[in-house]
């Protein structure tokens, strides 16, 4: 009996323990949350949110006021059919991080940090109630986004739940933090590849559908024209892929068998292989004779009168065609990466192949392969010539100016850095204070002294006059829409002169707007590279004086690498500046040549001002965020491509 008694309380003792442990775990979770929300709720007010809300708009119709949802109708507009590109190449990439979070956390696992698998429930709880939050706030309202908030808040306490017993040591809590991060990630990057793939194509469907309807109603011949639904299509462009994936599971299980002992398996897997690409080239041909048959229709409906068309639907001739070309685009673009991948895995197995004859086989089918691939991606300028030919100029005008403009001050901020703090004795804060006045100088006011500065008046403008004192012809600064390069070979070869559009430079109002930028940005540039100039050790000059290094050795080989911090710095912020600058070029431009000069920031703005039915606001939206995904994807490029160059020390 005293035994029962005490099993019963050593029971009872147990159980107070796991529910005080519990209960402290939880304590320590809810303490940690209420650390932590006050940085998430900025972080989500001021930073996340207008991001996601101004994407949510740049998907709404209406000119100046959102008037319902039309997808990615405006992106289209814009870069036309690359539009859905760019979306299944953002759903890869969302995928292919997710993928590599999962990988690490497995990783982990295996190093025996934990139970990685533990956590994914509640990571992809989170996930999904992250992304519905986002979705029934901007469309609902915040009362509903309370319900997916709830099942964070419950994802939350699944993620306490799993907490190792543990966490309170610096290295186990380390373990859980980053378990929770993976999982919680790679739900999230997961899901958004699986949707926005979803959506992508949906787009399609419901743009296209439509339309190859009315194309079926309008076209009436039937002998030598036949419509296909698209969902069929879409539908075997997805068994492709599922094909394509089936061929590299079986080639995989194929090499793990040995051909001596398993021949049986060898060769079953070596059949599995050629049966799914059977059937993968069976769901190809499917989709390309239904655009064949698509391209027959259009030159037939070419011939219908538009009477007839406008019975049927009020979408004009030339936007039908073009929107129903759209499936035809994206497939053939993907097709083309497709094949392009293809050569790439045989060229790669032909290092593997044992005989000639295989090797030179597998080199001759990735050849053909690529060459088809390269003839297939030759569909990308049709689908960008879709899009918004003003939106394309004033991108390749900021690309110019950022081109012309970066290196430059650059250069000449580290040229003036240099003589300043090796040359000059005396007065280093004055020639600071100098260097740096264009750039705290307001910018509206110095733009208008460059204006006045750059005048067409060939008797009052400085710059004209110094040109016709050199014996130069006055130019007419912020008006001529000529190339830089143009004017001067008109100069020296006569008024009859043409170069090649490639050739002809920079306008002329561009030049003005790149010197400004650099009289600006230089001495800013001057004065930061002073500052990481002075954190060089004079040892290292020391050192490299008696090894007989000259001046260039020295700031070739010790300066320049030691500075790389500041480097990256003033270069990254040149960067994204200039492909964000617009208020001195807001100033320069003139109402008479406007195209001469207006960058993507500017031409944006002028859409926002002149909202029309063509162009509206959430017009503008769209043509913003793919301007943000230039500047982020340079971003992402420089950080690369400098990660192994710049010394921290």
């Amino acid at each position: 009996m005293a035994t029962t008694s005490y099993v019963a309380g050593v029971q009872t003792s147990t159980a107070t323990r796991k529910v005080s442990r519990q209960r402290a775990r939880l304590n320590e979770a809810i303490i940690g949350l209420l650390f932590v929300a006050p940085v998430a709720i900025i972080a989500f007010v001021f930073e996340l949110f207008p991001v996601a809300y101004g994407f949510f708009i740049s998907m709404q119709g209406g000119v100046n006021v959102p008037e319902g949802f039309v997808g990615l109708a405006n992106f289209v507009r814009v870069i036309g059919s690359l539009a859905y590109m760019i979306a299944l190449a953002v759903a890869l990439i969302f995928g292919l991080v997710g993928y590599n979070m999962y990988q690490r956390g497995v990783e982990a696992m295996r190093a025996g940090q934990g139970n990685f698998y533990r956590y994914l429930l509640p990571g992809y709880l989170t996930a999904t109630a992250t992304l519905a939050f986002f979705g029934v706030l901007f469309t609902l309202g915040f009362g509903y986004a309370l319900i997916p908030l709830g099942v964070l808040l419950l994802g939350v306490l699944l993620y306490v739940q799993v907490q190792p017993r543990n966490a309170k040591s610096d290295a186990a809590a380390e373990h859980h933090l980053a378990f929770v991060l993976n999982a919680w990630g790679t739900g999230l990057l997961t899901l958004s590849a699986v949707l926005l793939t979803w959506f992508t194509f949906y787009e399609l469907h419901r743009i296209s559908q439509p339309l190859l309807t009315v194309l079926s109603q309008v076209v009436t011949d039937r002998r030598y024209t036949f419509v296909f639904p698209l969902l069929p299509q879409i539908a075997a462009l997805f068994g492709a892929l599922a094909a394509i994936a089936a061929i590299f599971v079986a080639h995989r299980i194929r090499l793990s068998a040995d051909p001596d002992t398993e021949p049986r398996k060898y060769g079953y897997f070596g059949l599995v292989r050629w049966l799914f690409a059977a059937i993968a080239i069976g769901f190809v041909l499917y989709v390309l004779s239904a655009q064949d048959a698509l391209r027959i229709t259009l030159a037939q409906f070419a011939r219908v009168p538009a009477e007839a068309v406008r019975e049927v639907t009020r979408v004009r001739p030339a936007v039908l065609v073009d929107t129903v070309s759209q499936w035809q685009e994206v497939f053939t673009m993907l097709l083309g990466i497709g094949l392009i991948g293809l050569a790439y895995f045989f060229w790669s197995s032909a290092k593997r192949r044992e005989t000639t004859s295989g090797m030179l086989s597998t080199i001759l089918i990735a050849i053909a392969l690529m060459v088809g691939g390269w003839l297939f991606i030759g569909e990308i300028p049709l689908a960008a010539g879709r899009g918004d030919v003003q939106f394309y100029d004033s991108i390749i005008r900021t690309a110019t100016y950022a081109f012309l403009t970066v290196p430059v001050q650059l250069s000449l901020g580290l040229l003036l850095a240099y003589m300043l703090f090796y040359e000059v004795r005396v007065g280093k804060g004055l020639y600071r204070l100098i260097f740096f006045m264009p750039y705290i100088a307001p910018t509206v006011a110095t733009a208008t002294v460059f204006a006045m500065l750059f005048s067409n008046s060939a008797d009052f403008g400085p710059i004209n006059q110094l040109l016709k004192a050199v014996g130069l012809p006055a130019q007419e600064w912020l008006r001529n829409p000529k190339g830089v390069f143009q004017i001067i070979a008109e100069i020296i070869g006569g008024p009859n002169v043409r170069l090649p559009n490639f050739l002809i430079g920079p306008s002329l109002p561009l030049v003005a707007a790149i010197i400004y930028a650099i009289w600006v940005f230089s001495g800013y540039n001057a004065v930061i590279f002073m500052n990481g100039l002075g954190n060089v050790p004079k040892e290292m000059f020391e050192a490299a004086q008696i090894d007989g290094a000259g001046r260039w050795q020295t700031f070739r080989h010790i300066v320049f690498p030691l500075i790389s911090p500041t480097t990256f710095y003033l270069t990254l912020l040149a960067i994204t500046g200039t492909f964000r600058t617009f208020a001195h070029i807001w100033v320069l431009r003139t109402p008479d040549m406007r195209g001469a000069l207006d960058t993507t920031t500017v031409y944006i703005y002028e859409t926002i001002l002149e909202a029309s039915a063509i162009k509206t606001r959430p017009y503008a939206a769209s043509m913003s965020f793919l301007l943000f995904g230039i500047i982020l994807i340079l971003t992402l490029l420089q950080n690369r491509f400098t990660r192994n160059r710049v010394f921290y020390g």
